[in-house]
């Protein structure tokens, strides 16, 4: 019965998303559109699922959003479950998600108690699957096939700093495959203010170069800190944000710091902070990483488009399909470029400007009259 209701109230997902079922030979990271919280899925080349997070949008309330997603991918259970923290907007629709599709193996959080009606039904839910991560625990999947996918706890309960706020407390994974990396890491805190604590400065390092960053606690101005960014350097964020949210997301501060080191976002929704620009920023609604094993770019879409696809920079992978690079400003002979709608101009090698789409990208031998260098412009 809940499927048949399921599957009509999520008639707004299009076709190239329900073919990016279980064991479709390709690592599928999903960043669901669950309003004001946060959720992902994660579909190894093989078939097994991870859950980041599943939680309930703080306004609407309702977790027919994400049951029905689940269930229009065709996945009938849950391999492995990472919680960050225990905030209703990321733990209030596992119980519902977990009674559609049964969790086989463990489920990981930080460990430890919280107040509330929401962690009780969460705890009752993964009995008896519960299990504390500490700094390093790892999941591998797809043992034995040349491809693993591994998933590693890089920070868990403030990594030894002093704190009892529960966005610090989250826990951190990094999701490795081949060459590929990306950083899942619920509300992790960047800011010594307001009763939070830095905790990204001391985590960034032992994360290292991503491909993909969730960004913290929905782009609020207490995440992303500028450590974090020069440790890590990802090439895309993924913003889990809902419409009409009463906390600002995502902040003017937090995307700024983004787009000063050319870190283009998609959003799950527009949120009700800042607004996009469209240089950097893109409302894609379920956003959909895609990793062919062995290849040398990740992709991203959403529903039937097919957004972007970026070089894979977190790593070398032994098994990397050899692809030829893509014509740039550079190889021209420009020194600097930059899209004619932005007040930034870029050096020609910049990574970002392979973002920039063809109609609004001008290059040039000199700086650009009324435009800001791009600080820090990741170089290829």
């Amino acid at each position: 019965m809940f499927k048949t209701i399921a599957a009509a109230a999520c008639g707004c997902l299009l076709l190239s998303t329900l073919a990016l079922g279980q064991a479709n030979g390709h690592l599928q990271i999903h960043f669901m559109d669950v309003g004001q919280g946060d959720g992902a899925v994660l579909i190894s080349p093989r078939g097994e699922v991870v859950l980041f997070d599943v939680g309930k949008d703080m306004k609407r309330k309702d977790c027919t959003k994400p049951v029905s997603y689940l269930d229009q991918l065709h996945i009938t259970k849950i391999d492995y479950l990472f919680v960050s923290h225990y905030h209703f907007d990321h733990i209030g629709c596992i119980p519902d998600v977990l009674e559609q599709f049964p969790l086989q193996h463990e489920a990981y959080d930080r460990g430890q108690s919280y107040p509330g009606a929401t962690y009780t039904a969460y705890v009752e839910a993964v009995k008896p699957h519960r299990t504390t991560a500490i700094l390093g625990t790892s999941v591998e999947l797809d043992k034995g096939s040349g491809h693993s996918v591994f998933i590693t706890v890089k920070a868990v309960n403030g990594n030894g700093v002093s704190t009892s706020n529960e966005n610090d407390l989250s826990l951190t994974a990094l999701v490795g495959y081949d060459g590929f990396r990306a950083e899942i890491g619920g509300d992790l805190s960047g800011d010594n203010a307001n009763q939070y604590a830095d905790i990204e400065t001391g985590v960034g390092p032992n994360v290292g170069h991503i491909d993909v960053y969730k960004v913290h606690h929905h782009c609020s101005s207490h995440s992303t800190n500028d450590a974090w960014l020069k440790d890590t350097t990802p090439t895309i964020g993924i913003i889990s944000t809902g419409d009409n949210n009463a906390y600002g997301h995502p902040t003017a501060d937090c995307l700024e710091r983004l787009h000063q080191v050319g870190i283009k976002t998609y959003w799950t929704e527009h949120g009700n902070g800042a607004a996009l620009e469209p240089e950097f920023d893109e409302v894609a609604g379920n956003v959909v990483v895609e990793v062919t094993p062995g290849a040398s770019t990740f992709s991203v879409a959403s529903g039937t488009q097919r957004l972007a696809s970026y070089p894979i920079t977190g790593g070398t992978s032994a098994n990397a399909v050899a692809t030829s690079a893509p014509s740039s400003p550079a190889a021209s002979g420009a020194t600097y470029a930059w899209s004619k709608n932005s007040n930034v101009y870029h050096h020609a090698d910049c990574k970002y400007v392979q973002s920039i789409s063809s109609q609004n990208l001008a290059t040039g031998s000199n700086p650009p009259a009324g435009k800001t260098l791009h600080k820090n412009c990741p170089l290829h």
